[in-house]
């Protein structure tokens, strides 16, 4: 008795169910990973809030760039440029960073996402995960007007080669929805509560 074989278009429809079952599979993966990364982004930038909660705890006055305009603010609140930003950020994750092999006394900075900033703009727009503005390439994560980021375990090991980043170079953001895309995070001060919080949300464009 001859066996039947498979026709060519039984194998045609198994290779399509295969295809959809594998789009279904990739796209459920894919949120997955998104969702993780959104999760890692918020639980820094709310380490990054807290540590500079902690510096003022500490120090009894805020970072220099925040003290300066705490004391001559004319309106309510007020978003720090992206150099502003930087500079805050610097100050406040280095305290007790690198001196005498110390880590940084403020935040876990292992889990922190950098770049270098001397490659990103440092006027009062940056990078930020925006998909509103998905024309204008130099504010969207996901276009070809931004870099890649590190994470800043991998940034301070001198071996790391291309990645290695001092730590004066580094901005402090987290990655944005394509892979390895360096988000920044930006600072508002509160002058009424005097207060400063941490957003992902840039400045209007």
């Amino acid at each position: 008795m001859r066996r039947r074989g498979f026709t060519i278009v039984e194998l045609l429809v198994v290779v399509a169910i295969i295809g959809i079952l594998g789009g279904i599979v990739t796209t459920a993966a894919m949120g997955s990973i998104r969702g993780a990364r959104s999760k890692r982004a918020d639980a820094m930038r709310a380490a990054l809030e807290q540590a500079i909660a902690a510096y003022y705890a500490q120090e009894g006055r805020w970072p220099d760039v925040i003290e300066r305009k705490a004391s001559s603010m004319s309106e309510t609140t007020y978003m720090f440029s992206a150099d502003e930003t930087d500079q805050i950020f610097q100050q406040v994750v280095g305290k007790g960073f690198g001196k005498s092999g110390r880590k940084s006394v403020l935040v876990d900075a292992t889990a922190l996402f950098v770049a270098n900033r001397t490659l990103l703009g440092n006027g009062r727009k940056g990078c930020y995960d925006n998909h509103k503005n998905k024309k204008n390439s130099s504010t969207y994560c996901a276009g070809r007007g931004c870099i890649n980021g590190v994470d800043f375990s991998v940034a301070v090991k001198k071996n790391s080669g291309k990645n290695h980043l001092r730590f004066a170079q580094m901005a402090f953001g987290y990655q944005g929805t394509e892979e390895g895309r360096f988000c920044r995070f930006w600072i508002v001060y509160n002058g009424q509560t005097d207060s400063v919080s941490v957003t992902k949300t840039g400045p209007s464009l």
